[in-house]
């Protein structure tokens, strides 16, 4: 990987804690609070995303904070003095004030440093989706790609993302605002499962509404099939919000009806957990733009 350059990621794209150690990226944590009590998200290496989870089945609500702007000032003007270059995959600006915050330090250390070089991309994607964009920039970045051209990679693969989701509660949802309460109420007594995504402008954007969990889970394997592009030639995540069994099973029918190169399964973290709860089951795929 190169030696003079930096480039972070945040724990919002809900990549596994080895996959994040072997591409070698530098991380800002996004706190949260459980029970009064502040945490960093560490992609669940010291708080599990079971314990996590287990949490919020027992009725606690956890709640979700922006990164401090102190800790994008250390660390740009770190690299600022060093002379290195420095690139940020940020989550979707759309969900959170985070990515102004950065942008704001990043405006703060130039003026010190008028000739450092920290960029910032909004991916515009949140979770998994956003993991599958910084994995695949982050392996660019490993082969020795300079950050000028991963920052124009990152922003021309954007609109080709495709991230969709269903929730096994959707009061979560409700909680959080994205949902109407009438709708979440009558989903939840249905029984019906809403394949969703985070458009970039924040929105919540349902597909179609399907009855249980294993037809919805199947008609996530569904869109791989319909959506992506040439699915043998690429990874593809999946994530889920402590219901491992679904995702290998959402894994499994992907690679038996897309023929996918390779699946990573991830775990949701607190950011995005604490708004979907548990059973959420998600897959991020490159596509139909």
């Amino acid at each position: 990987m190169p030696a003079n350059s930096a480039l972070y990621i945040d724990t919002c794209s809900d990549l596994p804690a080895h996959v994040v150690e072997e591409l070698g990226v530098r991380v800002f944590q996004f706190p949260y609070a459980l029970d009064g009590v502040e945490r960093l998200d560490d992609f669940g290496v010291v708080y599990s995303r079971a314990d996590f989870y287990g949490a919020m089945r027992e009725g606690r609500h956890p709640t979700t904070m922006q990164v401090p702007r102190h800790v994008f000032l250390d660390a740009f003007r770190r690299h600022a003095e060093a002379g290195e270059p420095v690139l940020y995959l940020a989550f979707t600006s759309a969900l959170s004030g985070t990515f102004d915050v950065a942008w704001m330090a990043r405006q703060e250390v130039l003026e010190e440093y008028p000739d450092a070089e920290i960029r910032l991309v909004d991916t515009q994607a949140a979770s998994v989706a956003e993991g599958l964009l910084v994995y695949e920039a982050a392996r660019r970045w490993r082969d020795g790609m300079p950050i000028a051209d991963i920052e124009a990679w990152a922003i021309a693969q954007r609109p080709y993302l495709n991230g969709w989701f269903i929730v096994d509660d959707l009061e979560a949802l409700r909680r959080g605002g994205r949902l109407p309460g009438a709708a979440a109420a009558a989903g939840t007594f249905l029984d019906v499962k809403p394949l969703l995504r985070i458009a970039s402008s924040g929105r919540l954007e349902i597909r179609k509404s399907i009855r249980g969990r294993l037809k919805s889970t199947r008609a996530l394997a569904d869109l791989v099939s319909e959506r992506a592009h040439d699915p043998a030639s690429q990874t593809i995540l999946v994530g889920h919000g402590d219901c491992f069994a679904d995702a290998e099973r959402l894994r499994d029918v992907i690679m038996e009806k897309s023929g996918a190169r390779d699946v990573i399964i991830s775990e949701i973290g607190p950011v995005i957990g604490t708004h979907t709860g548990p059973g959420m089951l998600a897959v991020v795929f490159w596509g139909k733009p």
